[in-house]
């Protein structure tokens, strides 16, 4: 009985160490004694974090509500211009959903493994034939299960719609495809023929009435802003949306100025200045239309709903327009220097009216969504719109190919390349196609190219400025070189690091930025910036599978990412063992090795289990591929097991690396090559031979170029009894000295290492210079101690040696 008091006593302990987060008060477990019936034992103690306050059953009925609403407005019957624009709206909608019960079962979580680990540590409760517990065990145990099973069933409802979402989501989006497909594909009479005026002409009134309608409700707009004291309210928004604009197109010296005193002469500067301009000219042209559009539409009795919506939409462009616009004054500059890609002053000038092209049809395109959507025309009436739209902008892709070639033409300029002269052909064969969908009636066809191309025209352009902006800021500022860099030095980071860091993050960066550039094409020619978003979202985030594994871009990045990190911590460490804990010890050379060898298997375990960790794999859905590994290595598969296994450890160990020269089963040669498999020796007679990797672990190798440091060769002479030993050293010492290639920072050193066969053997050692190849320093050296040694008079005799390959 007192063994059984002290081992309650002793997990009523270790419940309040391990849960002190859990309970908000001492656990009556203390108070637990199975003998004392006249204690009254407390109440459990509430917990301090309620689920019910993570997720409500109010959370989880709205969720419910929603997604039954997005799939009733789903089924119900629309036009087709009425169905884009509203399966767009229901598709936000549902991938919001989507993503909330996402974020929900993220925080819930780790909420079920704390009261698993609690269940856990309370144990079971006792059998038929076992002495009862303490009476306040079983009652943590019974509210702990409670709130498991409440958790149990809220993840399992939020798990419930996030698969009814992502389904409502990607029934939708076919829903979505199949009305686009069926519209690109829709065929109207061709602008050519009699019959598409004919009809354009029977609604001509009707269409000409609601547009009229429009206007007068702008007239009247502008009517009341312009009425009474507004009429100074609105001149103000004008004027400083026109001080915006004024303020912007005389920035760009200033910027350019200050580019230039910061920056270093080079490419960056042209980037930088063309990305600040750009970001400038996006704040500038939003910031004015929205000014300009809040005065007129302040407490305007006028304004209605559809002005709105045509406000909204032209709002949306006009960034855009600026964008364009300064892309075209920083590209197109007329100051050489300032262009970011090289080109001639007859080209920049001749293609400086295109942005301005460009820019007047994206903001006619922002009235052109207004009339394909809300308008209410006709249907060969938006068309009729739509194809003209399709004139003005298309001849951008056959015109500019055409000046570029003209300027090349008069400029004299070499041909261009063939990838050139093939995105030219393409540029003006979409040109055509075009013009032709146009008047063979396929105008949306038309219509939503032209479109795309526009849309991802400009966001290519941002995202390759972006790429030129991370690439050529690494390669100018950061490297060990540069300044920036020489303080990262100074901090102590390694140059080494710092040059790989410098190729490593644009890699990373590009690799973003074409993530990006897949959300922008795959979202529709509408370049809606939420749709953009969700995009992204589910290409980072992906969505897990049903047995726990999480694919998607960031667990990818990671899994990337985690073994250059796992290599610098392991060096690190490995580093720190070797100057700061071991010269503290005893451990000879031998121990040394095999600790760090053990440190760093067990540190790429870990790397492995986390990537695998990242990954969702667990151990349980990992069991049928060690099944199967276990089944094939025991029916052959043990030697290239053990091939492999012996390739990682040469690796690690590195007992033998590439150019040492090896004698193995009494075979001479150098290393050429370490795989996982097998090694590539070289042979006098420059055949190869394979060993297995299993050999180098298993058998005696002599490795001759181990003990030598890097860049040192050897000469060895024999030279008779009768020689004057003292000369001849001091001849091979000096030649050395005065060989070409020999670094002088090591002072050559002659020896003699044996006395045998009536001769005595002298040994000299140099060091080759970086980056000069050791055997034929070593050649030359060799030639002139045989030169010097002739001329001294001094007699070198041949020891034979006879190597059997």
């Amino acid at each position: 009985m007192r063994l059984k008091r002290f081992c309650s006593l002793f997990l009523a302990c270790f419940v309040l160490t391990q849960g002190a987060l859990l309970f908000a008060a001492p656990s009556p477990l203390l108070a637990a004694d199975t003998e004392s019936t006249s204690v009254t034992t407390p109440a459990p103690t509430t917990l301090i974090t309620n689920t019910s306050d993570i997720v409500s059953n109010s959370t989880l009925e709205s969720i419910g509500s929603e997604i039954s609403a997005i799939y009733q407005s789903s089924q119900q019957e629309r036009t087709n211009g009425q169905s884009t624009t509203e399966l767009a709206a229901l598709l936000r909608r549902a991938n919001a959903v989507a993503t909330q019960t996402d974020t929900l079962q993220a925080r819930l979580k780790p909420y079920q493994a704390v009261y698993q680990n609690f269940l856990d540590i309370l144990g079971k409760p006792p059998g038929k034939d076992e002495p009862a517990e303490a009476a306040s065990i079983t009652e943590q145990r019974i509210l702990l299960l409670k709130k498991q099973q409440d958790i149990n069933s809220r993840m399992t409802r939020l798990k419930l719609y996030q698969v009814e979402a992502q389904q409502l989501v990607n029934e939708l989006r076919q829903h979505g495809t199949a009305i686009q497909q069926a519209t690109l594909w829709q065929r109207f009479p061709s602008p050519l023929g009699v019959n598409f005026w004919s009809q354009f002409t029977s609604n001509f009134h009707t269409d000409t009435t609601r547009l009229s309608a429009l206007g007068g409700e702008a007239l009247g707009v502008l009517g009341v802003a312009f009425s009474g004291k507004r009429i100074f309210i609105s001149l103000g928004g004008i004027a400083l949306s026109a001080l915006l604009l004024v303020g912007w197109f005389f920035s760009h010296g200033i910027i350019r100025r200050l580019v230039a005193r910061v920056l270093p002469a080079g490419r960056i500067r042209p980037i930088i200045a063309t990305l600040l301009c750009g970001v400038l000219s996006l704040l500038a042209w939003g910031f004015a239309f929205q000014i300009f559009w809040s005065v007129l539409a302040f407490d305007n009795s006028a304004l209605d709903e559809d002005l709105t919506t045509l406000g909204s939409m032209m709002g949306a462009q006009f960034p855009l327009c600026g964008l364009v616009i300064e892309l075209g004054f920083c590209l197109l500059s007329r100051h050489p220097e300032w262009r970011i890609f090289p080109m001639s002053d007859s080209i920049a000038r001749n293609l400086r009216l295109f942005p301005l092209w460009l820019a007047a049809a994206l903001i006619m395109r922002g009235f052109l969504r207004y009339i394909d959507t809300q308008s209410g025309i006709s249907m060969l009436s938006v068309q009729l719109m739509d194809g003209l739209y399709v004139l003005a902008v298309s001849p951008l892709l056959f015109v500019i190919p055409q000046e570029l070639r003209i300027s090349d033409q008069t400029d004299n300029t070499p041909s261009q390349p063939s990838r050139t002269q093939f995105l030219i052909s393409l540029a003006m064969g979409i040109s055509i196609v075009c013009w032709l969908a146009v008047f063979s009636g396929y105008i949306p066809l038309a219509y939503t190219i032209i479109s795309w191309l526009s849309m991802m025209a400009i966001s290519m352009t941002g995202l390759l400025l972006l790429s030129l902006l991370v690439t050529v800021t690494a390669s100018t500022l950061f490297p060990a070189g540069a300044p920036l860099g020489r303080h990262l030095v100074e901090l102590g980071l390694p140059p080494r690091f710092v040059n790989q860091m410098c190729v490593v993050v644009p890699g990373i960066v590009n690799v973003l930025l074409l993530a990006v550039v897949y959300a922008v094409a795959t979202s529709g020619g509408g370049f809606d910036p939420q749709q953009i978003w969700h995009q992204l979202y589910w290409l980072f985030h992906g969505q897990a599978s049903t047995d726990g594994s999480h694919i998607s871009l960031d667990a990818i990045l990671l899994c990337a990412v985690l073994p250059v990190a796992g290599y610098y911590a392991i060096s690190i460490l490995k580093s720190w063992f070797q100057q700061r804990f071991f010269p503290t010890t005893r451990l000879d050379i031998g121990a040394q090795a095999s600790i760090l060898s053990i440190l760093s298997y067990a540190a790429w375990i870990l790397v492995g289990l986390s990537m695998l960790a990242v990954l969702g794999v667990t151990v349980k859905s990992m069991t049928w591929v060690v099944s199967a590994l276990s089944v094939g290595i025991g029916f052959g598969l043990q030697s290239i097991v053990q091939n492999f296994v012996s390739g990682i450890i040469l690796m690690a160990e590195r007992p033998v690396s590439i150019g040492d020269v090896v004698t193995i089963a009494g075979v001479t040669g150098t290393v050429e090559r370490i795989s996982v498999r097998s090694t590539d020796i070289r042979l006098d007679d420059q055949s190869t031979m394979i060993v297995p990797n299993s050999q180098f672990i298993t058998s005696a190798v002599k490795n001759a170029t181990r003990a030598q440091k890097p860049g040192v060769f050897t000469i060895e002479l024999n030279l008779p009894f009768a020689s004057d030993l003292d000369k001849a050293m001091d001849v091979m010492a000096r030649t050395l000295a005065t060989c070409k290639d020999v670094d002088e920072s090591m002072r050559p050193t002659v020896s003699m290492s044996s006395v045998s066969d009536g001769s005595a053997l002298l040994i000299g050692s140099a060091k080759a210079m970086s980056g000069t190849d050791v055997k034929v320093v070593r050649s030359a050296a060799l030639f002139e101690i045989w030169k010097a040694f002739q001329e001294n008079k001094i007699p070198v005799t041949v020891r034979q040696n006879l190597i059997t390959v």
